[in-house]
């Protein structure tokens, strides 16, 4: 049984604290969405393998719930790379190799109540990747979830068929498995519409300014997609922020203080409208993760002293 082919709108949530084995939990279960939503988006006429083909059937029973289940420690068959396996990882991700001792959240898998996940599959994956684009637009959360997404089909494929490329200033990074004719592409874009964060190294500046109206800059990037998911909500989280009517640089724009939610909302809704507007809803689609647990440090006290641990 395949999902009809139309925008699937995934709201993945989470309000767990700031902890790092929570973050790492979250981060593996979109990509499982994500992976799960590729596999059974195919047409019939795709051959599978007779044991994927069961475990397809079993995802698509009206019975199986992919939301309620429970993490499963599985020292077995996971985690389903090591950080050596990858070679387009960054220093940023590379906790291992950094130091990291704790690694046995790389043992935990998803495991609905009411069905079996098949076991993660790389050439499968890119079989149903063929001829297609993989997107993930948003902040550095999502740009997590691209690297894990690339790490996983990164060790099959040789050497002189893959490749990395970077456009649109550094913005969006294009991993190419050539035999395929297929990519996974990470998109910088932290608020989804254009501010002055949108530069993909400095963006970290004092006071955040929206142009809540326009989204046309970032999108054209993404809009043809075979499958696109955006995240946006870290950068959000202030008490108030700029938000400008017009262009930067414009002298006449208009700069106006605004709360922080009315903000959040006047942005979803001027991605929301140009999705429904631009995207074609017989090809794509759609997963938004909304609230993470950040995943820049956490404080932990041991022996009377504070330490600050990064959760990169």
């Amino acid at each position: 049984m395949t999902i009809a082919k139309a925008h699937q709108i995934v709201v993945i949530g989470s309000i767990w604290g700031i902890k790092n084995i929570f973050h790492s939990l979250v981060a593996i279960l979109t990509t499982l969405l994500v992976i799960t939503t590729i596999y059974l988006t195919q047409d019939r006429g795709e051959k599978l393998s007779q044991k994927v083909n069961v475990s397809i059937d079993s995802l698509s029973s009206s019975k199986c719930d992919l939301f309620s289940g429970k993490w499963v420690f599985d020292n077995e068959t996971y985690p389903l790379y090591k950080e050596n396996q990858c070679s387009f990882l960054s220093d940023q991700l590379a906790c291992e190799k950094y130091g990291r001792k704790d690694l046995s959240y790389q043992n935990w898998r998803w495991k609905p109540h009411q069905c079996d996940l098949p076991r993660f599959n790389a050439t499968a994956l890119l079989e149903r990747l063929r001829n297609k684009r993989l997107v993930f637009v948003g902040d550095s959360l999502n740009r997590g979830q691209w690297v894990s997404m690339v790490c996983l089909v990164d060790s099959i494929i040789p050497s002189s068929l893959k490749s990395m490329q970077s456009i649109a200033n550094g913005s969006l990074n294009i991993f190419k498995i050539k035999e395929y004719n297929a990519t996974i592409e990470n998109y910088w874009s932290p608020l989804l519409v254009e501010s002055n964060s949108d530069d993909p190294v400095n963006h970290r500046v004092p006071e955040r300014t929206v142009r809540i109206k326009s989204i046309e800059k970032h999108a054209r990037y993404w809009t043809d997609a075979d499958y696109i998911v955006f995240n946006t909500y870290l950068w959000w989280r202030r008490p108030l922020m700029n938000v400008l009517w017009g262009s930067f640089g414009d002298p006449n724009g208009v700069y106006k203080r605004v709360e922080m939610l009315r903000v959040y909302e006047m942005a979803m809704r001027t991605w929301s409208d140009w999705l429904e507007v631009h995207v074609n809803r017989n090809n794509t689609h759609l997963f938004f993760v909304s609230m993470s647990p950040t995943h820049e440090r956490y404080t932990h006290i041991s022996k009377g002293q504070v330490h600050h641990i990064s959760l990169f």
